[in-house]
Protein backbone atom coordinates (compact mmCIF):
# COMPACT_ATOMS: atom_id res chain seq x y z
CA UNK A 1 0.00 0.00 0.00
CA UNK A 2 3.04 2.25 0.04
CA UNK A 3 2.31 3.34 -3.53
CA UNK A 4 -1.30 4.14 -2.69
CA UNK A 5 -0.50 6.14 0.45
CA UNK A 6 2.27 7.98 -1.40
CA UNK A 7 -0.29 9.11 -3.98
CA UNK A 8 -1.99 12.47 -4.26
CA UNK A 9 -4.66 11.72 -1.64
CA UNK A 10 -6.08 13.22 0.37
CA UNK A 11 -6.06 10.38 2.91
CA UNK A 12 -6.75 9.92 6.57
CA UNK A 13 -4.82 7.04 8.09
CA UNK A 14 -5.83 5.64 11.46
CA UNK A 15 -2.44 4.14 12.30
CA UNK A 16 -2.25 1.37 14.91
CA UNK A 17 0.90 1.31 17.03
CA UNK A 18 3.27 -1.65 17.16
CA UNK A 19 1.76 -2.43 20.57
CA UNK A 20 -1.68 -2.60 18.92
CA UNK A 21 -0.44 -5.17 16.41
CA UNK A 22 1.32 -7.10 19.20
CA UNK A 23 -1.99 -7.25 21.11
CA UNK A 24 -3.62 -9.32 18.35
CA UNK A 25 -4.15 -13.00 19.09
CA UNK A 26 -0.98 -15.10 18.83
CA UNK A 27 -0.33 -16.22 15.27
CA UNK A 28 -2.47 -13.48 13.72
CA UNK A 29 0.38 -11.45 12.25
CA UNK A 30 2.12 -14.41 10.55
CA UNK A 31 -1.26 -15.61 9.26
CA UNK A 32 -2.01 -12.17 7.80
CA UNK A 33 1.42 -11.93 6.22
CA UNK A 34 0.56 -15.18 4.42
CA UNK A 35 -2.85 -13.85 3.32
CA UNK A 36 -2.10 -10.60 1.51
CA UNK A 37 -5.71 -10.02 0.31
CA UNK A 38 -7.03 -10.20 3.89
CA UNK A 39 -4.14 -8.07 5.20
CA UNK A 40 -4.80 -5.51 2.47
CA UNK A 41 -8.49 -5.41 3.41
CA UNK A 42 -7.64 -4.85 7.08
CA UNK A 43 -5.15 -2.11 6.27
CA UNK A 44 -7.56 -0.36 3.89
CA UNK A 45 -10.10 -0.45 6.73
CA UNK A 46 -7.74 2.04 8.44
CA UNK A 47 -7.71 4.52 5.51
CA UNK A 48 -10.31 7.10 4.54
CA UNK A 49 -10.21 8.75 1.13
CA UNK A 50 -10.39 12.24 2.56
CA UNK A 51 -8.37 14.37 4.95
CA UNK A 52 -10.29 14.33 8.24
CA UNK A 53 -8.64 16.50 10.87
CA UNK A 54 -9.43 15.81 14.53
CA UNK A 55 -11.55 18.97 14.77
CA UNK A 56 -13.79 17.55 12.04
CA UNK A 57 -14.61 14.39 14.01
CA UNK A 58 -17.97 14.27 15.78
CA UNK A 59 -19.72 11.80 18.04
CA UNK A 60 -21.58 9.05 16.14
CA UNK A 61 -19.94 10.09 12.86
CA UNK A 62 -19.55 7.31 10.29
CA UNK A 63 -16.49 7.39 8.05
CA UNK A 64 -16.30 5.26 4.91
CA UNK A 65 -12.96 3.54 4.50
CA UNK A 66 -10.93 2.85 1.38
CA UNK A 67 -12.15 -0.75 1.24
CA UNK A 68 -15.82 0.27 1.38
CA UNK A 69 -16.41 -0.58 5.03
CA UNK A 70 -17.17 2.03 7.63
CA UNK A 71 -15.79 3.02 11.01
CA UNK A 72 -17.72 4.79 13.74
CA UNK A 73 -16.49 7.75 15.76
CA UNK A 74 -17.35 7.85 19.45
CA UNK A 75 -16.35 10.72 21.70
CA UNK A 76 -16.54 9.87 25.38
CA UNK A 77 -14.86 11.23 28.48
CA UNK A 78 -12.72 13.57 26.42
CA UNK A 79 -11.35 10.70 24.34
CA UNK A 80 -11.98 9.97 20.68
CA UNK A 81 -12.52 6.37 19.59
CA UNK A 82 -12.60 5.01 16.08
CA UNK A 83 -14.39 1.64 16.22
CA UNK A 84 -13.34 1.28 19.89
CA UNK A 85 -9.69 2.08 19.13
CA UNK A 86 -8.67 5.14 21.12
CA UNK A 87 -6.99 7.94 19.22
CA UNK A 88 -3.76 8.68 21.10
CA UNK A 89 -2.08 11.17 18.75
CA UNK A 90 -3.99 13.46 16.39
CA UNK A 91 -3.35 15.52 13.30
CA UNK A 92 0.03 14.34 12.05
CA UNK A 93 -0.26 16.37 8.86
CA UNK A 94 1.28 15.02 5.65
CA UNK A 95 1.43 16.52 2.18
CA UNK A 96 -1.39 14.21 1.08
CA UNK A 97 -3.52 13.91 4.22
CA UNK A 98 -3.40 13.31 7.93
CA UNK A 99 -2.48 10.49 10.32
CA UNK A 100 -4.17 9.78 13.66
CA UNK A 101 -2.45 7.18 15.87
CA UNK A 102 -4.76 4.59 17.47
CA UNK A 103 -4.19 2.01 20.19
CA UNK A 104 -5.81 -1.00 18.49
CA UNK A 105 -6.03 -2.70 15.12
CA UNK A 106 -9.52 -2.25 13.70
CA UNK A 107 -10.76 -5.41 12.05
CA UNK A 108 -13.48 -5.04 9.41
CA UNK A 109 -16.73 -6.66 10.51
CA UNK A 110 -17.32 -10.24 9.45
CA UNK A 111 -20.63 -11.52 8.09
CA UNK A 112 -21.28 -12.98 11.55
CA UNK A 113 -20.51 -9.63 13.23
CA UNK A 114 -23.06 -7.89 11.02
CA UNK A 115 -25.75 -10.46 11.82
CA UNK A 116 -24.89 -10.44 15.53
CA UNK A 117 -25.13 -6.66 15.77
CA UNK A 118 -28.39 -6.39 13.84
CA UNK A 119 -31.62 -5.78 15.72
CA UNK A 120 -33.50 -7.45 12.83
CA UNK A 121 -31.64 -10.77 12.74
CA UNK A 122 -31.95 -12.33 16.21
CA UNK A 123 -33.58 -15.50 14.83
CA UNK A 124 -30.94 -15.85 12.12
CA UNK A 125 -28.18 -15.44 14.73
CA UNK A 126 -29.83 -18.13 16.87
CA UNK A 127 -29.95 -20.45 13.86
CA UNK A 128 -26.34 -19.76 12.90
CA UNK A 129 -25.22 -20.41 16.48
CA UNK A 130 -27.31 -23.60 16.70
CA UNK A 131 -25.55 -24.92 13.59
CA UNK A 132 -22.12 -23.80 14.85
CA UNK A 133 -21.64 -21.70 11.71
CA UNK A 134 -20.49 -18.68 13.70
CA UNK A 135 -16.85 -19.64 13.21
CA UNK A 136 -17.29 -20.18 9.49
CA UNK A 137 -19.07 -16.85 8.99
CA UNK A 138 -16.38 -15.13 11.07
CA UNK A 139 -13.70 -16.56 8.79
CA UNK A 140 -11.89 -15.10 5.83
CA UNK A 141 -14.60 -15.75 3.25
CA UNK A 142 -15.55 -14.18 1.00
CA UNK A 143 -19.18 -14.91 1.75
CA UNK A 144 -22.51 -13.58 0.57
CA UNK A 145 -25.28 -14.17 3.08
CA UNK A 146 -28.89 -13.70 2.06
CA UNK A 147 -30.07 -12.84 5.57
CA UNK A 148 -33.76 -13.30 6.34
CA UNK A 149 -35.04 -10.87 8.94
CA UNK A 150 -36.92 -11.83 12.07
CA UNK A 151 -40.09 -10.74 10.27
CA UNK A 152 -39.34 -13.20 7.47
CA UNK A 153 -38.84 -16.03 9.95
CA UNK A 154 -42.03 -15.02 11.77
CA UNK A 155 -43.96 -15.31 8.50
CA UNK A 156 -43.22 -19.05 8.39
CA UNK A 157 -45.92 -21.50 9.46
CA UNK A 158 -46.32 -21.76 13.24
CA UNK A 159 -43.92 -24.28 14.75
CA UNK A 160 -41.45 -24.11 11.85
CA UNK A 161 -38.69 -22.30 13.72
CA UNK A 162 -38.69 -24.62 16.76
CA UNK A 163 -38.82 -27.63 14.44
CA UNK A 164 -35.79 -26.37 12.49
CA UNK A 165 -33.87 -25.62 15.67
CA UNK A 166 -34.52 -29.21 16.74
CA UNK A 167 -33.34 -30.60 13.38
CA UNK A 168 -29.84 -29.19 12.95
CA UNK A 169 -28.98 -31.18 9.79
CA UNK A 170 -32.01 -29.74 7.99
CA UNK A 171 -31.40 -26.25 9.43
Amino acid sequence: LDGTLSGAGPFTLFAPTDAAFNALAPGTIPALLNDIPQLTSILLHHVASDSVMSGMLSNNQVITTANGTSVNVNISGGNVYIDNAMVTIVDLVASNGVVHVIDAVMLPPTVYDIVSNSADHATLKTAIDACSLDGTLSGAGPFTLFAPTDAAFNALAPGTIPALLNDIPQL
